[in-house]
């Protein structure tokens, strides 16, 4: 797997911005994994709150290598960006601040990724193992069997998986894969980059929990609404790219869904039908989805009214 005896097995990426009150559980759960051989790179945001004092007391007692690195605010994608480049590891592991690693977790990917044949590992991204919330309760669906290989848009699409997972990846894949930035904008869907690997990279997914899942109240997830409407070009760049590159994976009603929401943020970037319907890979399934996507971008404009939420 790795003939460098320099480079660590795996690099643990937490990206944070003002979550010093998080940060120390996310810290004791990576002291406490089984599995030893690896680094910590942190990419602070533009934290305000301390991060950068917590990391450096933390860096000075423990007894492997971390890497912790400021940027001005730009966003979690962009802070992925940095993790990559800055990354040593073999293997690339995101551990957001709020969250927790079990303590076998990098252990289950390594024999996730151990029981790969030698020959057909080139064909695969990484291990992708399951989430839990803090309750027990498990995050989403299970993979179809206990030890399955696909991809992120055969899995999702074609098996109906859903819900936060955690992976291993190689970090030389990744750097093949890294998130589009639209100048002014700070958030980029994070699926953007499994859907592009997808048509080159399987991925070996096992029904083993790796992570526990916190969200906080100020947290991406729990301001999704926010997150769209001051990230509109991304998101509309997000859902062309779908609609023109991904759409074998899609039965005709998740088809027409997506092209509902290409219709749906193409109007809220000033994207008329005329410049939409030149875009569009097929014409029919666009013109079942103006209706509804038309729909929903004045309900967008109603609610943003209503929740005066600034872009």
């Amino acid at each position: 797997m790795n003939t460098n005896p320099q480079q660590p097995t795996f690099t643990i990426f937490i990206p944070t911005y003002n979550r010093a009150h998080t940060l120390p559980r996310a810290f004791k759960s990576i002291e406490a994994q089984t599995f030893r051989d690896f680094e910590v790179v942190i990419v602070d945001d533009g934290s305000t709150d301390g991060t950068r004092e917590l990391a450096a007391d933390w860096k000075a007692k423990v007894d492997f290598e971390v890497q912790y690195h400021w940027q001005e605010n730009q966003g979690k994608s962009a802070a992925h960006n940095s993790g990559v480049q800055h990354a040593r590891g073999f293997f690339f592991v995101l551990l957001d601040s709020d969250d927790i690693l079990v303590p076998e977790c990098l252990q289950l990917l390594k024999e996730g990724w151990d029981s790969i044949p030698d020959d057909k590992k080139c064909l695969f991204a990484g291990v992708e193992g399951l989430c839990i919330n803090e309750d027990g309760t498990p995050t989403g669906t299970s993979f179809p069997a206990d030890v399955f290989d696909s991809n992120y848009l055969e899995i999702t699409r074609k098996y109906g998986v859903y819900g936060e997972k955690r992976n291993a990846i190689r970090t030389s894949v990744l750097r093949e894969y890294p998130y589009p930035r639209i100048s002014g904008e700070r958030h980029m869907r994070d699926s953007i980059i499994w859907e592009r690997m997808a048509h080159a990279y399987k991925f070996r997914y096992i029904n083993r929990v790796v992570q526990v899942i916190a969200h906080q109240p100020d947290g991406l997830t729990r301001n999704v609404f926010r997150l769209r409407m001051q990230n509109l070009r991304s998101f509309q760049y997000y859902w062309q790219e779908s609609i023109t590159f991904h759409t074998d994976y899609l039965d005709r009603k998740g088809l027409v869904r997506n092209y509902t929401q290409f219709v749906r943020y193409s109007l809220h970037v000033g994207i008329g039908y005329r410049e939409q319907a030149k875009r569009v890979k097929s014409l029919q399934p666009w013109m079942m989805a103006l209706p509804r996507g038309t729909l929903e971008w004045i309900a967008d404009l109603i609610k943003k009214r209503l929740r005066k939420v600034a872009v």
